[in-house]
């Protein structure tokens, strides 16, 4: 039906559709395990750290001027989002320099580490996931410095 013109409606007076189904009043989980707040994720053991995957790791090492071989990438990939996901954030360039160091690449560092990250780099053909003989072999203990103070440490240690 048409509105007649003598007769001005308001926005208060327009008809007001009703939500079906109506909003949701404070659901609670019903079955065992349910996850209902970021707090309950589990982490660690047998269930990690969650992460951002390693996407975004290859396109800062491809942006970077190293050359490497793809086995090399692989490795330093992973090195960053482990590194990367240990923090809670998503890889960065700083990570990029750290795995750098870890994985053995660049001047100045001790033999041993060279030769691990060769290891590193020959075992990810043969790894289900490359690159987890590498994140676990370097631990979560040098995550938390600078590509420097890796430096400085890994000579502290003795390599």
């Amino acid at each position: 039906m048409g509105q007649q013109p003598n007769v001005e409606i308001g926005g208060a007076e327009a008809p007001r559709s009703v939500p079906e189904p109506g909003p949701a009043r404070r659901w609670r989980p019903t079955r065992p395990g349910v996850i209902t707040s970021p707090t309950q994720v589990p982490r660690g053991g047998a269930f990690g750290t969650p992460g951002p995957d390693t996407g975004y790791a290859l396109r800062i090492i491809r942006s970077s001027p190293l050359e490497l071989t793809t086995s090399q990438e692989k490795v330093i990939a992973a090195l960053m989002a482990a590194r990367s996901s240990h923090k809670g954030r998503a890889p960065v360039r700083e990570d990029l320099d750290v795995a750098v160091v870890l994985a053995g690449i660049g001047e100045g560092l001790p033999t041993a580490i060279v030769e691990r990250g060769e290891q590193w780099a020959a075992a990810t053909a043969h790894e289900v996931s490359a690159g987890r003989r590498a994140v676990a072999d370097a631990g979560t203990d040098l995550f938390e410095f600078t590509a420097d103070e890796v430096r400085r440490r890994l000579r502290l240690l003795g390599y």
